[in-house]
């Protein structure tokens, strides 16, 4: 069979992500190039390279929900990840280097660490699609840190003034990432429709505040910045907001326990 008609609508949604992160890689090496003669050409372009990531990661978003509501094709799994290892394994990964990994501010030779932190978190995100593919799927979790959620991390972290971003953070927070996608802690899985609308809002106002001034932008990165950190740590302090809060296996649980009451 030919392997277009085998494509469904989940499956264009998750060609999308693909394109996004192989864009993404492409204007990070043409802003790295742009550095020796324009330096503002070069950071607009790095930032337009982290805002194909945060569509990237919308679209991992869309196309589950799509697969959900029709049905998917039988490339879907497989193709998703494939994207997913791109997008959000292999495209961070190289952002970093080519943004950081050039010069050490020391020395002035090129940073080995710069890499060695990179490709380690791409060798995990692998690890980690590698496994979620070879599991009976959850219902109600995940086991290790998503790799889009990793990505959309180190992301919204790069989005911030560059006051804030330190490249020692940086590489601490990578290899932090790196470690939560290959554990054993498990993570929630956001079902709620409302929750997931508000967070794809919060990314489309900071990509659309990028078309119109990337300071405010800058600023208002804060906002998602602190939504990943929530989910990052929500394993660990139970935090309500980002559990399966109005799904409909929830809101069964709380009327059978509210009838149990009477």
């Amino acid at each position: 069979m030919n392997v277009f008609q085998m494509l469904r609508l989940p499956d264009l949604v998750s060609l999308l992500n693909l394109i996004c992160g192989i864009s993404s890689i492409a204007v990070a090496a043409q802003a790295t190039v742009q550095a020796a003669t324009s330096q503002t050409a070069a950071q607009n372009g790095f930032v337009l390279a982290l805002i194909l990531l945060l569509i990237a990661a919308i679209a991992d978003g869309a196309d589950g929900y799509i697969a959900r509501r029709f049905k998917g094709g039988e490339l879907g799994e497989q193709l998703d990840s494939l994207a997913d290892a791109v997008s959000f394994g292999v495209a961070p990964a190289l952002l970093i280097y080519l943004q950081f990994g050039k010069i050490n501010p020391l020395v002035g030779d090129p940073d080995p660490l710069v890499a060695v932190f990179p490709v380690f978190y791409a060798i995990c995100g692998v690890l980690r699609l590698a496994r979620f593919n070879s599991m009976a799927p959850s219902k109600t979790g995940f086991e290790g840190l998503p790799i889009t959620a990793g990505c959309v991390m180190l992301v919204t972290y790069m989005l911030l003034s560059e006051d804030f971003v330190k490249i020692d953070f940086l590489l601490a927070l990578t290899l932090c990432l790196s470690i939560l996608m290959v554990s054993s802690v498990n993570y929630p899985k956001i079902k709620n429709v409302r929750i997931l609308a508000f967070i794809a809002s919060i990314f489309g106002i900071t990509m659309l505040l990028y078309l119109y001034n990337i300071e405010y932008m800058r600023i208002f990165s804060i906002l998602p910045f602190i939504l990943m950190l929530m989910y990052i740590f929500s394993p660990f302090f139970k935090i309500p907001i980002l559990s399966n809060l109005g799904s409909k296996e929830y809101r069964n649980k709380e009327l059978r326990i509210g009838k149990e009451k009477q």
